[in-house]
């Protein structure tokens, strides 16, 4: 599939982390919407269909787990990635596909933990939408 065919919606309260990501995707030529929390990232969904969810753990309005329960029901089909500097709260490990807050477990393709390298982000991104 050719890059330019594959969406992938950004979610991240920290607008300069959300423009360098979705800056970083679309130099490889991806089609990328933003959105700064997870209800906006509803909103997206709405009106379109991604290939790929990047998202944020904490941000204001919806966190991440339950975002990422929205749309393994509504869009099972979308590939997830969870990114997060962390937190006592959160038990995953950096590549788990487990993510475990409070009383919710998800299972999601990939999980970084914050900070990461850039160059892996996009090659794990490239193996996930290949899968």
């Amino acid at each position: 599939m050719d890059n330019t065919e594959i969406r992938i919606l950004v979610v991240d309260d920290d607008d300069m982390l959300r423009d360098m990501h979705s800056v970083i995707l679309e130099d490889e030529d991806y089609q990328v919407d933003s959105a700064e929390n997870g209800r906006e990232a509803l909103d997206f969904f709405a009106t379109h269909q991604y290939d790929l969810l990047l998202t944020d753990m904490f941000m204001p309005e919806m966190n991440g787990i339950e975002l990422i329960i929205q749309c393994q029901q509504h869009y099972p089909l979308t590939k997830i990635i969870m990114l997060s500097g962390g937190g006592k709260e959160i038990e995953a490990k950096h590549g788990a596909g487990t993510i475990r807050f409070k009383s919710q477990e998800v299972e999601i393709e990939l999980f970084l933990q914050k900070p990461f390298d850039l160059d892996e982000m996009l090659s794990l991104i490239e193996k996930i939408l290949q899968k």
